[in-house]
């Protein structure tokens, strides 16, 4: 028994036993096979060109600095009920989420994505420390984490700060599974209302939050390029 290794401990105690080969194969496999699930139902209930239409909104949610706050409305404003939408988006979390959780150590060996974990620690670690409250209230603090539809707060985030606060896998998937339905639903229901009760057009909800996302970081970058003048001027003059 000493080759055996449980891979429902890392969700559910432990209940389903394999190698460690075949146990390490499948916490690879299992989140893509439930990627490949939802893009088979998507070709599956919606016609190729629509298929398309919502798979290429699901890849590009992946893509910085595409987020919920961008690709529920654009969903929406296509056609897609927000019900489909905000279900897909929850399930890609989750898959993302047992990915992590499940080969964290296996994806911190590979070198560009073990960068960009360390990266990504380093960001949790300065989020930690301005955000004390996250780390107190460890559960729901990693819930609203992942709720807050902010730019690096996603599944892939959330996992990495819950491995640094030290809970446990299941702790780390109900947080973000949450915290998505929570972030995803509020979106989608919003958009929705918006269309439906106020006859808002959702192509201009889109088109601010385009601008949102192209403008913040614009004036971020100027902020931050005026606050550095000064300390170069510092240095000059030290010198």
């Amino acid at each position: 028994m000493r080759d055996i290794k449980p891979l429902g401990c890392y969700i559910s105690g432990g209940l389903i036993w394999f190698s460690p080969v075949i146990s390490r194969i499948l916490r690879i496999l299992i989140p893509f096979l439930l990627a490949g699930c939802l893009t088979g139902a998507i070709f599956y209930f919606y016609e190729y060109s629509s298929a398309l239409e919502l798979g290429g909104l699901l890849l590009l949610y992946f893509i910085p600095p595409a987020g919920k706050e961008s690709i529920i409305p654009t969903a929406i404003a296509l056609g897609f009920p927000f019900q489909i939408v905000c279900t897909s988006i929850v399930l890609i979390d989750i898959a993302c989420c047992l990915f992590m959780i499940w080969n964290f150590e296996l994806i911190c060996r590979i070198t560009y994505l073990g960068s960009i974990i360390q990266h990504l620690i380093r960001k949790g670690e300065q989020y930690l420390s301005e955000h004390q409250w996250v780390e107190r209230l460890y559960f729901v603090g990693l819930i609203l984490f992942v709720f807050f539809p902010l730019q690096g707060t996603g599944s892939v985030s959330g996992s990495i700060i819950g491995k640094m606060l030290g809970m446990k896998p299941l702790e780390i998937l109900g947080s973000i599974t949450i915290g998505s339905i929570m972030s995803s639903f509020l979106i989608g229901y919003s958009v929705y209302a918006l269309n439906e009760y106020l006859d808002i057009n959702i192509w201009y909800i889109v088109g601010a939050i385009v601008l949102l996302l192209v403008v913040i970081p614009v004036i971020s970058y100027f902020i931050i390029r005026r606050d550095k003048k000064p300390d170069n001027k510092k240095n000059i003059k030290n010198k």
